[in-house]
């Protein structure tokens, strides 16, 4: 304890030095010692750290200043209550200063302090006597609006402090909502946004009575409508309660929608994406109370599904046929370039559609009898020029076959035309596409007559969602897809240099997750796959960068891709695979591109435990190309990355060269022999094959997943 006592006053003197660095480090080792268990503070000593460390709060040093409120975490549980309490004043004085950086801090060293807190739960006498003192501290923060950044902390720590003691602070509900209430018609926006959190918190630990209020001056003031600007704050407001309180709202429900539903008529459409977001809360947070409005809900929601913002209504009558999604031409979209979609509001009053119809999902029944006007009202939508609103319909659909199996199954002719216009879509991201095909189940048949499109572009994108289907584990889709996997791998035979690399892309993630889906295809699909682990002189041109020439090889990928699938095949199919057939390939990647040279060296390692005897009868013609590998010397003049890659390519192929000697009579080969004295006399090759040895991890099959 007099120890403890005498390395804290120590500390403490450190921290009055004018050298900022003996500050920060006594700060530091301060609470190191603080976060130890063992440590015990005297009433002298518990005294002069908290002054000390309020003292650090107003440092000229940022630093040091950070530190010091990270002290009060550890602190607050090592000292007495009452010095708790001169922390929590000091803090909240701290936050009515003039000055900007230390409310700041003290800001966040009420949330250290509130963070550090026992649970209200725990019935600890400290939490709530804190609580209570912060409380009236903050209300009156709150409510003077003459310096809205205190507001802002104020707000922030309030809520913060009813999320975690709550029921700490029952006595004080009614004045902390008295207090928030008037802010949710602050000009500031931050002011109500924050005000609408601590409300929300509020709410999971008020009475009745404080409920009751808080909600009937809600439905007043949206009766009143006085400003749209505050009716939206009113709306995110229930909708925030909704979301927290639960089922409390639901038997205001009769009187909240239809006000809700009146502002969804209203010309702003960030209003009615508020609107939106509360139905959506309401089905979730209440859906028995709710279970009456569903096909207002749903109705509302069609509706603007198929509204578009750019385009003027007001010569129209707004009935039923406006739900009409076969009504106007495509050809429509064409102003539409001249508006922004991450700009305009009402784009996403479109996109939280699909949450409330998704919430509308029980019961199934009624969802089932919505599924054509759902249909209908997408079936437009999914030919849209906004990649924003296609990806939600096709997230919307898949919800839909997920919660009801074969829902689709009469509607597919009427959605496969949305599907294949993304899947030709050039400016469309390849996420797109895959959502277009995540329902493979009922439309695999289909798309297989899309295999013979005249675009690549949607060729490939059939043919990676296949790939996405595949996964290790059993599925559904399984025997369906190993009927068809075949057609979908005749793409090996495209003329598309990409469809085919896509092609070799998804039968290598089969042969790794799911072997059974091609190990009968493998008498029809090797030829083309060892196709195309040759060099084609046709794909390799030479580019000019000034005055350099520079060599491109376009086919360098799909053969990485082959390489790749054969590798694969070692550990998943050995049993089908032409052993000395397929030496002859990987003979030939020996003498390719880096890439190539690695994955081939890589494949020598397995071969040399798989199959020695095969790579016995072949290691003459394999030893050369390892030797080439090893000699070959950089030019002088290169750049560091040219000398780095020839290093790893030589520290490969002697991973290699030790998995071949490891094969018996390996050794008794004339030229490996020699390349073993080769390798001897050069210091540089000798290093590099010892220390490979002597790696203990080089006697582990290394593994590859290129799935």
């Amino acid at each position: 304890m007099a120890s403890a006592s005498y390395h804290i006053s120590n500390l403490l003197e450190k921290m009055t030095s004018s050298d900022k660095d003996f500050r920060f480090m006594a700060t530091n080792d301060l609470m190191t010692e603080l976060q130890k268990d063992s440590i015990k503070l005297d009433d002298d000593s518990e005294r002069k750290v908290v002054k000390m460390i309020l003292k650090l709060l107003e440092d000229k040093n940022g630093e040091v200043q950070n530190l010091a409120v990270k002290c009060l975490g550890p602190l607050v549980s090592k000292v007495k209550e009452y010095q708790v309490e001169t922390i929590v004043d000091t803090l909240c004085t701290n936050m009515l200063s003039d000055k900007e950086q230390l409310r700041d801090i003290s800001s966040i060293g009420l949330k250290t302090v509130i963070g550090e807190l026992p649970p209200a739960s725990s019935g600890s006498a400290l939490a709530a006597n804190v609580c209570k003192k912060i409380t009236g501290r903050l209300t009156s923060a709150i409510a003077k609006q003459e310096d809205v950044s205190v507001q802002l902390e104020a707000l922030d720590i309030m809520a913060d402090m009813l999320s975690r003691q709550g029921g700490l602070l029952v006595n004080f509900h009614p004045s902390i909502l008295t207090c928030l209430l008037p802010q949710l018609t602050s000009p500031r926006l931050a002011v109500r946004k924050r005000t609408i959190i601590a409300l929300g918190h509020l709410v999971m630990s008020c009475g009745n009575i404080v409920f009751v209020d808080l909600i009937e001056h809600l439905l007043t003031e949206l009766s009143k409508n006085d400003s749209m600007s505050t009716t939206r704050t009113y709306i995110q407001c229930i909708a925030a309660i909704s979301r927290q309180a639960g089922h409390r709202i639901g038997e205001y429900l009769e009187k909240i929608i239809p006000l809700v539903v009146k502002f969804c008529n209203i010309d702003d459409d960030e209003l009615r994406e508020y609107c939106i977001q509360a139905f959506e809360s309401f089905v979730r947070r209440c859906p028995k109370e709710v279970y009456p409005h569903v096909t207002t809900i749903i109705n509302i929601c069609l509706k603007y599904l198929t509204y578009d913002p750019n385009y003027n209504y007001d010569d129209e009558d707004e009935d039923e046929n406006a739900m009409d999604a076969d009504g106007g031409d495509d050809d429509d979209q064409g102003s539409d370039d001249e508006y922004s979609d991450d700009d305009d509001m009402s784009w996403k009053s479109w996109l939280c559609d699909p949450d409330a119809m998704e919430q509308g999902e029980t019961p199934l029944t009624m969802l089932q009898s919505q599924v054509p006007n759902i249909v209908k009202a997408l079936h437009k939508q999914m030919k849209e020029k906004s990649v924003k609103t296609r990806q939600c319909c096709f997230n919307m659909l898949t919800e839909l076959v997920n919660v009801l199996p074969g829902a689709l199954t009469q509607h597919i002719p009427v959605l496969v035309p949305g599907i294949i216009f993304s899947l030709n879509d050039k400016s469309s991201s390849s996420n797109l596409k895959i959502d277009a095909l995540s329902y493979p189940e009922t439309l695999l048949p289909r798309l297989k007559g899309y295999l013979a499109s005249g675009s690549s572009y949607a060729r490939s994108s059939v043919v990676t969602a296949v790939k996405f289907t595949i996964s290790d584990h059993p599925q559904p889709i399984d025997p369906l897809l190993k009927n068809c996997i075949g057609d979908f791998l005749k793409t090996l035979e495209d003329p598309d240099l990409n469809v085919r690399r896509v092609a070799l892309v998804t039968f290598n993630s089969a042969a790794h997750n799911k072997p059974s889906l091609i190990r009968d295809l493998l008498d029809t699909v090797l030829p083309h796959l060892y196709n195309e682990t040759k060099v084609r002189k046709e794909l390799i041109r030479e580019v000019e960068m000034g005055p350099f020439k520079h060599t491109v090889d376009d086919g360098l990928d799909i053969r990485k891709a082959a390489f790749e699938c054969m590798y694969t095949l070692l550990d998943s199919c050995l049993d089908r695979l032409d052993i000395f057939e397929f030496l002859n390939h990987v003979e030939d990647g020996l003498k390719d591109h880096y890439d190539i040279k690695m994955l081939t060296f890589l494949m020598l390692v397995r071969l040399s435990t798989l199959c020695p005897s095969a790579v016995l009868q072949r290691l003459d013609r394999l030893v050369e190309p390892l030797r080439a590998t090893c000699t070959t010397k950089v030019k002088a003049n290169s750049v560091k990355q040219e000398f780095e890659k020839q290093d790893e390519l030589k520290r490969s192929a002697m991973r290699a060269v030790a998995a071949l000697l490891t094969i018996p009579e390996a050794e008794k080969s004339p030229l490996m022999s020699e390349f073993q004295s080769q390798i001897s006399s050069n210091p540089e090759l000798a290093a590099i094959f010892e220390s490979i040895q002597k790696d203990s991890s080089s006697t582990n099959l290394e593994s590859m997943d290129t799935s």
